[in-house]
Parts: C-alpha cells; sequence; structure tokens
C-alpha cells in the first residue's frame, strides 16, 4: 500500500482508482460506465487487504463529484469507517497514536462530505493529447544559418504524417509532406544554397514550392 499521508487521496490506490475514472469520464462517457470499468480494471486493488478500502474511497468520491454517488458505494464506504477496519489496518501497519487519530478525524470528515449532495457536478475536463515527434533528419546548411529537418509526427500513439522543414534562427516553413510512416528519407547539402532529397520510390508527398523561401535566402531542394 503506498501511502505518504493521513489524508483520504494520499494513496497509490485512491490515485490511480480516481485518475482512472476521471480518464474514462473526461473522454464522454458516463460516470456508470466509468464505475463499471474502473472496477474490472483495478479488481486487484479492490480485492487486495491493504489497497481496497483507499479504492473505494476513491470510487465514492469520483462518483460524489460527478453527482452520481451510487447508495451500494456510500454504504461500502460508510461500513469501512464506522467498522473502524481502515484504522486497523493501518495499526497493522504500523501506524502512531497520532497518524491512528488524525486518520480517524479524516475519514469522519470525509464521509460526512460524501453523505451531502454535492451542490454542482465537476465539469469533464478536456482530454490531453500526447503529441510526439520522431527525428529523421536534422541538417544543418554549411553557412549554418538554416537547418533542414524531417519528423514523423504521431498523435495520441498515432502515425499523422512525415514533414520537411527549413528553419533559419528566426522562423521557416513547410518543404514537403507525406504519409508514410517509417519510410526512408536522407538529405545532403550540395552547397548553402542546394539540397539534395532522396526518399523511396512511389511515395505520394505535397511539396510547397515556394516555402524554401526565407529572408532573403531561396534554397533549391531536389528530389530524387
Amino acid at each position: 500500500m503506498g501511502v505518504w499521508g493521513v489524508n483520504v487521496k494520499d494513496s497509490d490506490s485512491f490515485a490511480d482508482v480516481y485518475d482512472g475514472f476521471f480518464d474514462i469520464y473526461n473522454n464522454g462517457a458516463s460516470s456508470e460506465y466509468a464505475s463499471s470499468e474502473v472496477k474490472e480494471s483495478f479488481s486487484e486493488y479492490f480485492k487486495d487487504y491493504e489497497d481496497s478500502n483507499n479504492s473505494w474511497f476513491a470510487l465514492a468520491y469520483a462518483q460524489w463529484e460527478t453527482k452520481s454517488l451510487e447508495p451500494s458505494v456510500l454504504e461500502k464506504v460508510s461500513s469501512i469507517i464506522a467498522s473502524g477496519s481502515d484504522l486497523k489496518l493501518w495499526e497493522e501497519l504500523g501506524a502512531s497514536k497520532e497518524d491512528l487519530n488524525n486518520r480517524k478525524s479524516v475519514l469522519e470528515a470525509f464521509l460526512k462530505e460524501i453523505s451531502s449532495e454535492r451542490k454542482t457536478k465537476k465539469r469533464r475536463k478536456k482530454p490531453k493529447h500526447d503529441f510526439r515527434v520522431n527525428t529523421l533528419i536534422e541538417l544543418a546548411a554549411p553557412d549554418n544559418q538554416k537547418v533542414f529537418t524531417v519528423t514523423e509526427e504521431f498523435s495520441d500513439g498515432k502515425y499523422v504524417h512525415t514533414s520537411a522543414l527549413m528553419m533559419w534562427a528566426t522562423g521557416g516553413g513547410s518543404v514537403f509532406y507525406f504519409t508514410k510512416e517509417g519510410a526512408q528519407v536522407s538529405a545532403e547539402w550540395q552547397s548553402s544554397k542546394s539540397l539534395v532529397v532522396t526518399v523511396e520510390k512511389d511515395i505520394e508527398f505535397s511539396k510547397k514550392d515556394d516555402s524554401a523561401f526565407y529572408c532573403g535566402d531561396k534554397v533549391a531542394v531536389t528530389y530524387l
């Protein structure tokens, strides 16, 4: 049982179950669906002697915040607190008398809070999207005034496209892009004004002919 304080939220199992609930809920699912998924995903937590109490506390709090607290869940939490089973567990794990007294007060306040209906439902948060870039080429020009880069871009683990950019110190622009994950691409500067790019056969890509202009500097890009 990973615990770092006497507060109800101060445990790994509480955090995992609570965050798991809102990961699902924030994606548009109902609280009922989020609850059933969490119970299944973290079934070992709910069955584990040391993690079970905090798991039920987390589920109850998540349901309470979404104004969907099930009577059976409230009853389960009330039983845990009223029976003193959580304090017994803490005592078995070596908690001090001071910690036990503080935990008792925290649990009583927690039960009182979730026993009263929340005024407003917690708003769903827009899920954060994971954006990742895999750099295939990063090649500075001989004059060190610009850099040619080719990257594969991924959103939430899914490949989006491969993008080539010409970047100067104060800006830049897209040169071309295509959609073939893992494609072979290479480049070589012939001079500070000429770049040769080699790509696989049969790749269909969009080329932006005017994008290699910047601050009066034109770079000629040749595709083989």
